[in-house]
């Protein structure tokens, strides 16, 4: 089952430049060779210009949280974080979606087991529990 990954951020206006360059950064890594990643993308708010939504979906959450786990997302992600000033991090599990002009339908749900490892248990947040948030304030 696909998961969507969202990153609620705060971006005060004189790092925006220095975000997006180093969002640039981290997009074409992982569209160009992470496994299981499928699209992302970063938006900024209407009414709010200092908060950003980025978005990334994956095949499966195992998929996220092994990149998520490395050394290289790390070192990528530090020039990014260290223009924030609060993030809020939330992860989803993908189970219907539309696109335009399509009835809304349940996708055929995957085994979760393809996403948890052997003897692992699933988190709370992949398993369609309700999930706690994380809330990073200041450079990570």
């Amino acid at each position: 089952m696909r998961a969507r990954i969202v990153f609620l951020v705060r971006v005060p206006a004189e790092r925006q430049e220095d975000f997006l360059a180093a969002y640039e950064k981290i997009r074409y890594r992982v569209s160009g060779g992470v496994p299981g990643h499928l699209k992302d993308q970063v938006c900024q708010s209407l009414t709010d210009p200092e908060q950003w939504l980025i978005t990334s979906e994956w095949r499966r959450p195992a998929d996220f949280l092994a990149w998520e786990a490395t050394e290289e997302h790390r070192e990528l992600v530090r020039p990014m974080r260290e223009c924030m000033t609060e993030a809020r991090s939330l992860r989803f599990l993908v189970r219907a979606e539309t696109a335009a002009g399509a009835p809304v339908g349940d996708e055929t749900p995957e085994s979760e087991e393809a996403d948890t490892p052997p003897g692992a248990e699933p988190s709370a947040e992949l398993s369609g529990q309700p999930s706690a948030e994380a809330v990073v304030r200041g450079p990570a």
